[in-house]
């Protein structure tokens, strides 16, 4: 199926080359040629498929799909650089590779963390219409009522409308001060678990991601390897 046009700074980050804002300045900057003719403008389209797109004069073609798992520990920001020069996830990661991180987990978050050079794949894991689903454990500060889980199966309120619900929730184990529960969304809006249990009064201490798809976690934290094309293709079955 012929790829879609997209513009060219977008082209090169989903090649694996660079990030869309460093393909910009190469671009303007006159490096950047599509099908032999110099191209300045950022936003130009151009079809990844069968446009030959060059830098420096030398061609940019797609690189093999890579997609590597980590288990991130809490503490560790999902960002190449940070500017208050907090530890980031890439210090974990191999350097010879050009990856780039399938969605995030906030610093306080845990978990199941995907990387790849493939922007085709991480559109694909990404995309809501997907549906690829998202397995948490949370722990709960007190009490977690099953009235409350059912008003996660149903839907909560998170922001001036928007309501969220998970595709599964249980309570894995409660004691007086603190509830721990398992649950399962698809949506993936910007810190949702946590505003989740905002939303029906309750403060999260400690959240890990523990699958992505059928694809489970299975490293020490801290630790990275490479997925096999048979674990790459569970994500979405």
């Amino acid at each position: 199926m012929k790829e879609e046009t997209i513009s060219l700074a977008r082209a090169l980050s989903k090649l694996g080359y660079c990030s869309r804002a460093r393909a910009s300045l190469y671009i303007k900057g006159g490096r950047v040629s599509v099908n032999n003719r110099l191209v300045k403008l950022p936003s130009a389209k151009v079809d990844i498929d069968n446009d030959i797109i060059e830098v420096d004069s030398r061609r940019i073609a797609k690189p093999t799909a890579v997609v590597i798992m980590l288990n991130k520990p809490s503490g560790y920001v999902t960002t190449s650089n940070d500017e208050l020069s907090r530890k980031t996830v890439y210090e974990l990661l191999p350097k010879d590779l050009h990856l780039f991180a399938v969605g995030r987990l906030d610093m306080d978050t845990s978990g199941l963390l995907l990387f790849t050079n493939s922007g085709q794949l991480q559109d694909r894991i990404t995309s809501p219409d997907k549906e690829v689903s998202k397995t948490y454990i949370a722990t709960v500060n007190g009490k977690l009522t099953f009235d409350l889980i059912d008003k996660f199966l149903n839907g909560v309120e998170i922001k001036d409308g928007l309501v969220v619900k998970a595709d599964y929730c249980r309570i894995i184990s409660m004691d007086l001060c603190k509830t721990r529960v398992q649950l399962t969304i698809h949506e993936g809006k910007n810190r949702q678990v946590r505003r989740m249990f905002e939303a029906i009064g309750k403060t999260v201490s400690g959240l890990h991601r523990s699958s992505i798809g059928k694809l489970e976690l299975d490293l020490p934290e801290g630790s990275w390897r490479k997925l096999s094309n048979e674990e790459i293709d569970s994500i979405f079955s």
